[in-house]
């Protein structure tokens, strides 16, 4: 079998193109019937694309290795072959110190694609049976990638000029090290060559080429799966650093306005500096159940994905473009001047105050998204085919109608306690986990114990039903946190240690709850009145960060369930400080004393004005103690958690979690984080308080509500859903299509 191998790293060097010569030693001497062309570009010519230089002449050196070679050091370049070759076409000169069997690499001064078509028409007159392009030192995996490869411009141009097979092979490192240890190349290597020999034993007939990811792990074995994969349709940044400086040179002329305007000679400059982290976040940021080929490779799976080198067309759409019209084309309705849309197509019944911290940013998004759908304050008469989107507060909401009625449809479910009240929520994870012990819920969620308690002297009952929980504090080893099932606003919160400490909560509950200056005591409650309890293991070793005075914080991420059951989880998260400096946990904490939950509890509604001084509420990018690593690493558990949380909900507890085709609904999560950053789920909370946003990030709120129109209240009116953008609002879960 012929295979012609080029790539876009250029010939063995230790520093630009440290892996070729351990595929090629590997292939010699573990398949003796793959019969070798190397053709390669003379030096570094990776980001390039399918590019050929047009106009230019391309021209071939050669340079020789030792089959045994242990370094990258080759005899030559020579302007003409040395050795014969089977059916060469160029003049063969007799060269004593090159081996017979010497490893030939015919340098072309030219790109990837070029070396390919080279390699494949004037080197020999064979036809060749493959093209492999690599070793890519990296990975070559998603659009942005895929789009910038000279590995894979190398392997399509096989296709367009030589009508042969071809694969684009690159090795995934990790942690930025590209240097790895031979035995890891030797796996990978062989690994390598295992797929491509299943890929030439069942080529898909509509596939012209495929593109292979091998990662360079210890775990990398004969065991690694290899997956068929889809491309990350992710986008790219900008790969150079901003050279304008917008503070300089205020009102002065252009050339004020960078930092280096002729930099030897050759004008303004602009370093490149491409930010890979956002890249990661992307593959991080797509769908937890998708198959896409950048989440296989940080999984430790080889990802293959079959291409064909063309651009496809979109299909479905067709027809002519309906254009909005000028303002002065649409017709005026009453005498109030009110602009009712000619051809509207429903309402969107808002039952919200005009003060409504979210209200803005959901006219805004509708009026940009919806024109023809008219906003009112009232149930309009309509007849019955009529679209109404009912936004407002749950008991506002017409229950009967939404669940019988294909046209009347509103912002929430009307069962969804499986997961907003904290004794359901716990017996939800409890079922998934017994049943699916490799979830990630089982890590994810602090130990969780269920108590009924009236009144404070049948606490001693409730411990005798819940032995567990009796063992657990009768051994005092764990700090515990209890929280009223349905209460909000930390009301009812306490941190205990002991049953004794927990009889006295339950004892100061049962009293007069008044605070220091004889008023009603916002923070305490009377226990008959709620009864349902959870007792929680109390993180005692939370993430704190210096810049923020080492308070304690927890993340709050707002996600949006659509019909019966897409996932979405928006990617701009929230954190949330503790008024006071976290002050560790000791024996003589005042369990009965809300004033000494400051330091633990983060919940906004805690913080006094003159506390919270703007710090109390960030965006969670913005943490400069954080780096983009850590950033991901929470962010990726939150997205694994929260697909696993709302699988548990729907599959394990439907009778409390009814998902409806004709609704939607956003919700909060919390979750903590640990020193190891580890992420544990908290809670879940219909009607989240958006508000607590501030006005410094109504930003993300805005946007939010816009993503929320865009992917959820659209295809309600439409009936189908718009093209998929890439955005900070993820999908994390989509149960209707997923094949169990």
């Amino acid at each position: 079998m012929h295979i012609l191998l080029t790539n876009d790293d250029g010939p063995p060097d230790a520093r630009a193109s440290p892996y070729i010569r351990h595929f090629i030693q590997h292939i010699l001497q573990s398949r003796p019937d793959w019969r070798l062309t190397v053709c390669v570009p003379d030096q570094q010519r990776s980001w390039i694309g399918k590019a050929i230089f047009v106009g230019q002449d391309a021209h071939a050196r050669f340079a020789y290795m030792s089959r045994d070679a242990a370094d990258d050091v080759l005899l030559g370049p020579y302007l003409q072959p040395q050795r014969s070759m089977h059916g060469a076409r160029l003049p063969c000169i007799s060269n004593n110190s090159i081996a017979s069997d010497a490893i030939e690499f015919c340098l072309v001064d030219g790109t990837p694609a070029t070396a390919t078509d080279v390699g494949l028409h004037h080197l020999t007159t064979h036809q060749f049976d493959l093209v492999v392009s690599g070793p890519n030192v990296g990975r070559n995996s998603s659009a942005a990638y895929m789009t910038s490869s000279g590995t894979i411009g190398a392997a399509m141009e096989a296709v367009l000029t030589g009508r042969v097979r071809s694969v684009a092979l690159s090795w995934a490192y990790f942690d930025g090290n590209k240097y790895v240890a031979d035995h890891i190349m030797r796996s990978a290597s062989e690994q390598s060559c295992r797929v491509i020999e299943h890929l030439l034993e069942n080529w898909s007939p509509d596939t012209q080429l495929y593109n292979v990811n091998v990662p360079l792990l210890e775990s990398l074995s004969s065991d690694t799966k290899a997956i068929y994969t889809s491309i990350l349709e992710n986008q790219w940044c900008s790969v150079y650093s901003n050279g304008f400086d917008a503070d300089a040179g205020k009102g002065a002329g252009a050339q004020d306005q960078f930092g280096d305007v002729n930099a030897e000679g050759k004008g303004i400059t602009f370093k490149w500096q491409p930010d890979f982290s956002k890249q990661r976040e992307a593959i991080f940021a797509s769908p937890v159940d998708s198959k896409n080929d950048g989440r296989a490779i940080e999984a430790g799976l080889i990802s293959v994905t079959p291409l064909r080198a063309v651009f496809h067309q979109v299909q479905g759409l067709s027809g002519e473009l309906t254009l909005k019209k000028k303002l002065r084309d649409v017709p005026l309705g009453d005498e109030s001047g009110e602009r009712i849309a000619s051809d509207a197509s429903g309402f969107l019944l808002l039952t919200l105050p005009s003060d409504e911290y979210i209200y803005k940013p959901l006219t805004e998004a509708i009026k940009n998204r919806l024109p023809n759908v008219q906003i009112v304050q009232s149930h309009p008469k309509t007849d019955k085919n009529t679209k109404i989107l009912h936004y407002g507060d749950y008991e506002h909401i017409d229950m009967d109608k939404l669940v019988a009625n294909g046209t009347y449809f509103a912002n929430t479910y009307v069962y969804r306690k499986a997961l907003i009240r904290k004794h359901f929520l716990a017996h939800t994870i409890h079922s998934y986990v017994v049943k699916n012990p490799e979830s990630a819920l089982c890590n994810a969620y602090l130990e969780t114990f269920t108590i009924d308690v009236d009144y404070a002297e049948f606490l001693d009952d409730a411990l005798d039903e819940n032995w567990e929980l009796r063992q657990e504090l009768e051994s005092g080893d764990k700090w515990w946190i209890l929280k009223p099932s349905m209460s909000d606003k930390a009301q009812g919160i306490r941190v205990f240690r002991t049953i004794a400490d927990l009889q006295t909560v339950f004892e100061s509950f049962d009293e007069e709850p008044t605070d220091d200056e004889g008023e009603a005591d916002p923070n305490s409650i009377v226990t008959s009145q709620l009864r349902h309890f959870i007792v929680q293991e109390y993180l005692a070793d939370p993430l704190l960060l210096p810049s923020a005075d080492f308070r304690k914080f927890h993340i709050r991420c707002y996600v949006t369930c659509m019909g019966d059951l897409e996932v979405y989880l928006y990617d701009r998260m929230l954190a949330l400080f503790a008024p006071a400096p976290f002050v560790k946990l000791t024996k003589d904490y005042n369990a009965t004393s809300s004033d000494d939950l400051a330091c633990h509890l983060t919940n906004t509604c805690l913080q006094k004005e003159e506390q919270s001084n703007g710090n109390s509420v960030k965006e969670l990018d913005t943490l400069e103690d954080l780096s983009a690593s850590d950033r991901l690493k929470i962010k990726s558990q939150i997205h694994e958690i929260t697909r696993e949380l709302f699988l548990a909900a729907v599959t394990t507890n439907r009778m409390s979690f009814q998902p409806l085709a004709n609704a939607f609904e956003t919700y909060g999560l919390d979750f903590l984080v640990d020193s190891f950053m580890n992420v544990k789920i908290l809670e879940v909370n219909a009607y989240p308080d958006f508000k607590q946003t501030g006005t410094e990030l109504k930003g993300l709120i805005d946007e939010l509500f816009d993503e929320i129109t865009k992917n959820c209240i659209v295809p309600l009116f439409q009936g189908d859903k718009t093209s998929c953008e890439m955005s900070n609002f993820v999908k994390v879960l989509d149960h209707q299509s997923h094949d169990w």
